[in-house]
């Protein structure tokens, strides 16, 4: 297998590693039973969005935190907020000495290579224009506390980090509101969404 599969393996197969995890589903014409005849469901999304099924956003227990939408597109913070890689199909990003590396597969008749291409100050900007437009049409959208009534996503899942909740405790989560932790989760996403987006510097340790 090409490094760059593995590495994009690598990468959608951490979001079950996520502790504290949302997802959720785009509601399509069939379950859309509730929602206003009057209602568009694909203009209710941003166009960049209309063609998503998924979104995922889940946190590690470091504070990394990851969204991904389908298996095309993903990003990854660390707990400062800033971005550490991102994953556009087909091509790998990582952040190198304050700009974006790009990593892509190219093969040929006797094997497959990865190439590295480290961003330009304008690629990057503009690679970072597009990341941030998605972010922030991604927490316009699930911010809203009628996005399943109007028929764009849904929550579907959760998972939270049980390890953390002492046995005489774990009855106090019956009594929490059900959408909690997606709603902390959005509440980071928007976090990001208000401040420029920074390369994030190599973790302690790594040169």
């Amino acid at each position: 297998m090409a490094r760059q599969e593995a590495d994009h393996d690598d990468l959608f197969s951490e979001a079950i590693a996520l502790i504290s995890r949302a997802l959720w589903r785009r509601i399509r014409t069939a379950d859309t039973e509730n929602v206003p005849q009057s209602a568009d469901v694909d203009e209710l999304a941003p166009a960049r969005l209309q063609s998503v099924d998924e979104i995922l956003i889940g946190t590690r227990a470091n504070g990394w935190l990851s969204i991904y939408w389908d298996q095309s597109w993903m990003v990854q913070f660390n707990e400062m907020n800033q971005l550490r890689r991102a994953y556009v199909d087909p091509c790998l990003y990582r952040a190198q000495g304050g700009t974006l590396s790009r990593l892509t597969r190219h093969r040929d008749q006797h094997e497959t290579s990865l190439l590295r291409h480290d961003l330009h100050e304008a690629e990057l900007h503009s690679f970072l224009a597009s990341i941030s437009q998605r972010l922030r049409e991604t927490f316009a959208l699930l911010d809203r506390p009628d996005s399943a009534e109007l028929g764009t996503f849904r929550l579907v899942s959760m998972v939270h980090p049980m390890d953390s909740i002492q046995p005489q405790d774990a009855g106090q989560l019956e009594k929490m509101d059900s959408t909690f932790l997606a709603r902390s989760l959005v509440t980071r996403l928007g976090q990001i969404c208000c401040q420029k987006l920074v390369i994030a510097e190599p973790p302690r340790g790594r040169h």
